[in-house]
């Protein structure tokens, strides 16, 4: 490949082919474009499926005790995934009463989901705790509370552990740090009242105190807080222990950054969990502490790389600069993240690949009518024209999911590929979607 594709190659599925267009798992991306007027989201199933047995592979080389995978679902999810996680053996980290549903919708095995979020609604914990699913991640007081009531209420006893924030610093953005101090998420580490609402748990009839969970944020390369983190948290199990409260499972949450340009930094799965494990390890032993049951909660690190956007370039736009503005048919309203992140991503013109002709910078930008839709800042690219395929890298998570219908754009649809084949993995939002729960009240349709 050429253009400077060097990242792309990093990614894995990815060739050219006799047109010189880009093909993934030897299906023909330029050609995927032409399905809609809409954006359109790819998602490469062998590469899921890769990542997936990396982290199964690495826990069961580099981690002596039990241990268990459960998806961050808010990554992304759909039906199709919960199947393709169970087909995998994986559990399900599910964060509100719709991922639940959908779980639920694709008969997930409810022992082999937990539950996450700083404020549950009574309702979520309670077809939660009938549900009987594996765990609950206690985040407060106000939620322990309420699952005693609700545990109570239907005669049961209901698995939990304690979200501890070990209050380190974390070097990613502000608004995907979670283990630190004053954080929404989770109790803090060295509040004398975390030890008195778990030793409750511990002691009641209705819960049944599992464990502690941790989770830094989300893009974390550095081993260095990850470690500081872990001594933190097994001190704290040591403490608990000694308190006589068994700490059974340490679940380390996920975390793992994934790269998106050819700048950022590159961690593989192998080496995250090695390093890891060989520091729990080290801290247990240290402690004179029994390894627990381990839990990792992966999202991105799965689905991300495994995903890719596909754009029509439309007007093109020259205001005399070295830098020209190329609009795309979709926008922030189909990826949220360089507006609300200045998260930056890698591309290519899908149709112009090995291209020998001049280059020109581009600013990427969405149809959304806001002057911060905007989704690449610069960008060398061969010269474009209205129709060509930009083609957006590392987009599996956090696209889809925090997708929207601002300005009544319609959500792009979800292709899986694999094998040489494509299909639908979710349809693509008909123009209905954006009226079938409007209502019109009769005073209104009195024409006056």
């Amino acid at each position: 490949m050429k253009h400077g594709h060097r990242f792309l190659e990093s990614l894995g599925g990815f060739s050219v082919n006799e047109k010189n267009h880009l093909t993934i798992n030897s299906v023909d991306l330029v050609d995927l474009a032409k399905l809609s007027d809409r954006p359109l989201y790819v998602l490469n199933e062998d590469a899921i499926r890769k990542n997936i047995k990396a982290y199964q592979s690495a826990l069961s080389t580099y981690y002596p005790g039990k241990s268990e995978i459960f998806y961050a679902s808010k990554a992304f999810l759909n039906l199709g995934m919960c199947y393709l996680l169970n087909q995998e053996g994986m559990g399900l980290d599910v964060c509100s009463e719709g991922e639940l549903f959908i779980a639920q919708k694709a008969d997930f095995p409810l022992t082999k989901i937990i539950f996450h979020g700083n404020n549950k609604s009574h309702t979520e914990l309670a077809k939660a705790i009938q549900a009987k699913i594996q765990c609950i991640m206690v985040d407060n007081a106000c939620e322990l509370d309420d699952i005693l009531k609700i545990s109570e209420i239907q005669a049961t006893t209901t698995n939990v552990m304690f979200r501890i924030n070990p209050v380190v610093e974390v070097d990613t953005h502000a608004y995907i740090a979670t283990g630190v101090k004053d954080s929404k998420f989770g109790l803090d580490i060295d509040d004398p009242l975390t030890a008195a609402l778990i030793e409750t748990a511990f002691k009641s009839h209705f819960t049944h105190f599992k464990g502690i969970h941790f989770h830094l944020g989300s893009q974390v390369f550095d081993f260095v807080t990850y470690k500081q983190a872990i001594k933190k948290i097994v001190a704290y199990i040591k403490f608990l222990n000694d308190k006589g409260i068994e700490v059974e499972v340490l679940n380390i949450g996920g975390g793992l950054g994934t790269p998106y340009t050819i700048n950022d930094t590159s961690l593989t799965i192998d080496r995250f969990i090695q390093e890891l494990c060989g520091q729990i390890c080290e801290e247990y032993q240290l402690n004179n502490l029994k390894l627990p049951t381990l839990m990792v909660e992966p999202g991105r690190s799965i689905i991300a790389a495994a995903g890719c956007t596909l754009y029509k370039i439309g007007h093109i736009k020259d205001y005399g600069s070295d830098l020209l503005y190329a609009a795309v048919n979709g926008g922030m309203s189909d990826n949220l993240r360089p507006s609300l992140y200045q998260s930056q991503y890698s591309a290519v013109i899908g149709n112009k690949m090995n291209w020998e002709g001049p280059t020109q910078e581009y600013k990427i930008v969405g149809k959304c009518c806001e002057t911060g839709d905007v989704l690449i800042q610069r960008i060398s690219l061969p010269k474009c024209q209205p129709g060509d395929i930009l083609i957006m890298f590392v987009t599996g998570a956090y696209q889809h999911a925090l997708a929207s219908n601002y300005n009544k754009h319609t959500l792009p649809g979800i292709l899986l590929v694999r094998e040489g084949t494509y299909e639908w993995f979710t349809k693509e939002q008909p123009y209905e979607g954006l009226i079938q729960n409007d209502v019109v009240p009769e005073h209104l349709k009195k024409v006056v």
